[in-house]
């Protein structure tokens, strides 16, 4: 009997939303009204995947306050997306 090693598929993702659509165009604009420095931490995390440590440090302030950008940016987007739920 020969064995097979099985790789864990990548599982297919489909697009959230399609180009244009109402809801990206309210994020991007909820995300352009935040502060430049929280919008900076955001992208860093979330796009560049880097750690609340790491983003501290590469912007010069307490971890505590990367956080806090985190957060405000999330419930500034749950705020300007609630209509979509």
């Amino acid at each position: 009997m020969r064995w097979t090693i099985w790789r864990r598929r990548e599982p297919r993702r489909r697009p959230l939303a399609a180009p244009g659509d109402a809801r990206i165009a309210r994020a991007e604009a909820a995300i352009a009204g935040l502060p430049e420095l929280t919008r900076e931490v955001f992208f860093m995390h979330r796009f560049e995947d880097l750690s609340y440590e790491r983003i501290a440090r590469r912007q010069g302030i307490d971890v505590k306050e990367v956080e806090g950008h985190i957060a405000a940016t999330l419930i500034a987007l749950r705020r300007a997306l609630k209509d979509f739920d």
